[in-house]
């Protein structure tokens, strides 16, 4: 391409292989890159709360990003590429690493996250932290989802006033303002595709263990594991694979260009009556779904419907203390842990019972409107418990599920049209992957629903929704194929709009640089408009 027909991408709509690109061309550097983001941040964050705080030092880290690029033949796969982490991911650098908590300010640990030591190999800039739903949603009962006392609440960016999901908040809303190339969240149970799908973005849980999750808070050591939010399925599946400590993953389909042919896929779709959860639902969202699954069957996939899920009853009727046991136990084990790493620990924090005497003694914490109930239940538990072991046996059996009913029916995944709390727990025991992907939105007609406990708008116009997909322990790259086919098959990506946006794109902080350099060559760098 001639420079007097570059084009520099909008950052609210792009993709990983498109800034790698540019920048590999030299159509724009990571120090445009970083200043950007860093000035959509400035304009449009105090909107939406989703950014804790931006690194300091990321500029200077994006030139020397640059300057390796200017002497490489061979870059490193993110070099220069602006990626958001989630609070709970540990840095060692002049950021915090808090779980949106005013108790571990200053508080750093000997090493940092795992998964931070494989963005920094791939030669990533961190450009921020992202708000989140404090202690990863288990601090309070009282709270909305979204809130914590670093960040405050974290609001969706369709509407004013829109609830977020958590407890990756802001990662998720961030990628839908454009505000970084990517971000990472954590999850154990859908804390991370609920907030991609309330953002119309893609969530991708992968296996656990697929992506290093060592050194992050925890607020399930058993359970938790870093995903990926990002624009596209292709570009959370080309993250996996950057940062994974494995193999790739097995046989894609998905391509930038090629129209999806799942022939040979089978796709389940459970039965209705043993997950009302995700089934009775809002009839844009029915009728979205059915147009989908018309699809993708168009797309050659085989559809297997009213499949039987197991224990999904038994589970669905458990009390609250018997599904919650194993995760506040090991939330109180995990905490106490991580506590017991700290080499700098200036509020002296050492225990979950200083966590819940600190929470309660800070102002900033907003206790006792925001209670610590959830926290409180986590330090009653013991090892010892007999209900504790109890439900360990059972959560063996709730490990098989997703597994057997794949095997059973021959599919290669479940996908469901809204979010299932017993899904998502089953897979989350058995650690398997699952991904939220976009498919419409709310039509303008949609009367506006508001949440009751936290006041916010829940269902309104231009609202999106997403799919759910689940796939079997290590077998990601059939979520992956079925994700991208949804993807292509809906295009509801360019119809998403965000109520504000930032005024800043990449295009003219290029042509600014570039005229401050006093490079004038005719070069059109106006950026594509969103």
């Amino acid at each position: 391409m001639s420079k007097s027909q570059l084009e520099i991408p909008s950052l609210l709509k792009n993709s990983l292989s498109e800034l790698r690109s540019g920048l590999d061309q030299g159509h724009f550097t990571s120090v445009d890159l970083v200043r950007t983001y860093l000035e959509r941040i400035r304009e449009v964050d105090c909107k939406y709360n989703s950014i804790i705080e931006t690194n300091p030092d990321a500029l200077n880290v994006a030139h020397q990003m640059d300057s390796e690029r200017a002497r490489s033949r061979q870059c490193r796969p993110l070099l220069g590429i602006p990626i958001l982490l989630k609070d709970n991911i540990v840095t060692l650098d002049s950021m915090e690493s808090t779980a949106g908590s005013m108790a571990l300010i200053g508080a750093k640990p000997s090493k940092e996250s795992a998964i931070v030591t494989a963005l920094r190999r791939a030669g990533a800039i961190i450009l921020g932290k992202t708000n989140m739903a404090e202690w990863s949603g288990f601090r309070s009962t009282s709270g909305c989802s979204g809130w914590s006392a670093r960040g405050g609440q974290a609001y969706g960016p369709f509407c004013e006033n829109m609830k977020a999901s958590g407890s990756s908040t802001g990662s998720a809303t961030a990628m839908a303002l454009g505000l970084a190339s990517a971000a990472l969240g954590t999850e154990a149970c859908y804390s991370v595709v609920s907030p991609a799908e309330r953002s119309g973005v893609v969530g991708f849980k992968p296996t656990r263990g697929l992506l290093p999750s060592d050194g992050i808070i925890h607020a399930s050591a058993k359970e938790d594991t870093v995903g990926v939010i990002t624009q596209t399925v292709h570009d959370a599946i080309s993250l996996v694979e950057i940062l994974s400590s494995h193999d790739p993953l097995g046989d894609l389909l998905i391509t930038s260009h090629e129209w999806p042919n799942l022939s040979g896929i089978r796709i389940g779709i459970p039965t209705r009556a043993l997950l009302p959860e995700c089934f009775d639902v809002h009839s844009a969202k029915q009728a979205a779904f059915s147009k989908l699954v018309y699809r993708l069957s168009a797309c050659g996939a085989t559809i297997v419907p009213e499949v039987t899920i197991p224990l999904a009853t038994m589970y669905a009727e458990l009390p609250s203390e018997h599904k919650e046991i194993v995760l506040n136990t090991d939330m109180k084990t995990s905490v106490n842990k991580y506590l017991s790493s700290l080499t700098t620990n200036p509020n002296h924090i050492h225990s979950l019972t200083d966590l819940i005497a600190f929470t309660k003694s800070c102002p900033v914490e907003e206790y006792p409107a925001r209670n610590v109930a959830r926290l409180e239940a986590a330090n009653a538990t013991s090892l010892t418990d007999p209900l504790y072991k109890e439900m360990l046996k059972k959560d063996d059996h709730f490990a098989t599920v997703i597994p057997e009913v794949l095997r059973t029916n021959d599919l290669h995944v479940l996908v469901i049209p809204s979010l299932s709390v017993t899904l998502q727990t089953f897979a989350a025991k058995t650690g398997s992957p699952v991904m939220s992907v976009p498919i419409s939105q709310y039509p303008e007609d949609t009367a506006v629903e508001i949440d009751r406990s936290s006041g916010l708008v829940n269902v309104a116009p231009g609202i999106p929704f997403s799919v759910y997909i689940f796939g079997d322990k290590d077998a990601d790259e059939n979520v992956a194929n079925v994700g991208y086919a949804c993807e292509r098959v809906m295009g509801i990506r360019e119809r998403l709009k965000p109520y504000v946006l930032p005024n800043t794109d990449l295009g003219g902080v290029v042509k600014k640089r570039r005229t401050d350099d006093g490079i004038v060559d005719g070069t059109d760098l106006a950026s594509v408009q969103p």
